[in-house]
């Protein structure tokens, strides 16, 4: 597991480690300076031509530093500076000293010859205006260059606690960020703008990270570590049992994803709930699931009983439609609360719809919804989001991780899907999702992960690992399949079947 920062989480570990650990600052530019030499090194020759722009504070003194270890190596420098900011930093006037001292010369134009690759060293990580004036002019100037663009920490214009652009931002196909990664480097649009991310270590004492203790976290592969373990001396039983209430007439499909997911991702059966008209559909395209099909409402509520009191998980939500029948199954779970719960889809927009009613099915829902004392999954897109908590779209998508915090009971966690999908309980860290890609942005892809989510669940793991590593395995598989493949074309069904890829 991996910290991702905020612009204020990062100047207090900076902060921390030069003056409460005694780490000079100009030590840590030099390392910053060397960690950005190294990459460049491996990846252009020492013939290649560079233009750095800086301006005079610490990200300028980054640039300046890193011009000066690029011409020792053969590299042709070119380096403008600026000088928008009143008062330059102690650590850049520094940095341009030694540059005089080595006679190499700074200018104040971006020449018109064209160059092998751009730096930007203009803001860093402690932006928070928009970018104006004559900084805005020039970034806007070098992105319409043709060479290979590098941003130093964070793209100047880039707000690093949320990915907003300030105005102007500089367009990097490469970011070297120092010690941790930023927030506003994997959320959008932001992340848009920083390209491909490298995060360097530079010298800050995990001593300091600890101190501060940043607010979100992401996994990497090493995280696979958590799944849930497998014995050799085991049977069917050993794995759970997961029900999905799933499906409505002419919507199997959702109910079969969401099944498969729950499967590959490891459990060992998986009973589908739903209406009689897709017993055959369900039962040709995936033999494995035991069926629990109803021909009306009454009979529905009447098989729920059982199915819920066999089952070690529940969800429910995919393709289930939006009827009273399907709101009084999900009444019933509610009330039961017994065992883990996993609400998707329509099984969101049903609790939204009974939670805005004012009269006695809503009081009730809203008292089972908050106390529910199992532990609720809610995997909301954006717009079911918005249905669930009245927020406004645009004011939800301004700040995902905030609003994956929000609290709606004691055990209740929010996965709240988007481009970067975040994992909040409301109290402990927020996960970062940063597995996935584009090509998963197809119908079906949200069930096979609500099935991913139960079948971990179903496999011991407790509710808010179960939520992080089925978004993350959900979004490895998916790059899986993507690779193979490719992203245009890619369906539902592949993410669960390259889920072994994963897993395995």
């Amino acid at each position: 597991m991996n910290y991702i920062c905020s612009r204020e989480e990062m100047q207090a570990v900076d902060h921390y480690s030069i003056h409460s650990l005694g780490i000079p600052g100009i030590v840590l530019m030099e390392k910053a300076a060397l960690a950005m030499e190294k990459e460049i090194l491996s990846r252009f020759s020492p013939d290649s031509s560079v233009f750095i722009l800086a301006e005079c504070g610490n990200n300028g003194g980054d640039g300046l530093a890193l011009g000066r270890l690029l011409d020792a190596r053969g590299f042709k420098v070119t380096i403008c500076e600026i000088g928008g900011v009143k008062k330059p930093t102690d650590s850049y006037e520094i940095q341009k000293n030694i540059l005089r001292n080595l006679d190499m010369q700074l200018t104040d134009h971006i020449p018109d010859q064209d160059y092998d690759i751009y730096i930007d060293a203009v803001f860093g990580v402690g932006l928070k205006r928009e970018v104006t004036g004559i900084q805005g002019e020039m970034l806007q100037r070098i992105n319409k260059r043709r060479g290979y663009k590098i941003a130093v920490d964070v793209p100047s214009g880039v707000d690093a606690s949320n990915g907003h652009i300030l105005g102007t931002a500089f367009q990097a196909d490469l970011t070297i960020t120092f010690g941790l990664l930023k927030a506003g480097l994997v959320l959008y649009p932001g992340a848009s703008c920083a390209g491909e991310v490298v995060v360097k270590d530079i010298g800050f004492p995990d001593k300091a990270v600890e101190h501060v203790a940043p607010a979100a976290v992401t996994y990497d592969r090493s995280d696979l570590d958590l799944l849930p373990s497998r014995s050799p001396w085991s049977n069917k039983g050993t794995y759970g049992k997961v029900l999905l209430i799933a499906g409505s007439k002419n919507m199997a499909g959702a109910a079969f994803l969401s099944a498969l997911g729950a499967y590959k991702s490891g459990s060992g059966l998986v009973r589908i709930f739903t209406c009689e008209e897709n017993r055959q559909i369900l039962q040709t395209l995936l033999p494995e699931a035991i069926m629990t099909t109803w021909h009306d409402a009454r009979e529905a509520e009447e098989l729920l009983e059982e199915a819920l009191s066999w089952a070690d998980v529940v969800g429910i939500g995919p393709g289930m439609g939006q009827d009273v029948t399907a709101r009084r199954l999900l009444m019933k779970v509610l009330k039961k609360g017994r065992i883990p719960l996993v609400i998707d889809a329509d099984g969101l927009n049903n609790l939204a719809w009974l939670i805005r009613d004012r009269e006695t099915p809503g009081e009730e829902c809203r008292r089972f919804y908050q106390d529910y004392p199992a532990g609720i999954i809610l995997t909301p897109h954006l717009k079911e989001m918005e249905r669930l908590t009245g927020r406004k779209l645009a004011d939800i998508k301004e700040d995902l991780i905030a609003n994956a915090s929000f609290k709606a009971g004691p055990r209740h966690i929010f996965v709240l899907k988007d481009a970067r999908t975040v994992v909040s309980d409301g109290t402990g860290p927020v996960y970062i999702n940063l597995s996935g890609n584009h090509g998963m942005a197809v119908g079906g892809s949200g069930d096979v992960l609500t099935g991913i989510i139960c079948g971990f669940l179903a496999g011991g793991l407790p509710l808010l690992t179960a939520a992080r590593l089925g978004v993350y395995c959900h979004g490895l598989a998916g790059d899986e399949a993507a690779a193979k493949k490719g992203f245009y074309g890619l369906m539902a069904k592949d993410i669960a079947d390259y889920l072994y890829k994963v897993i395995h």
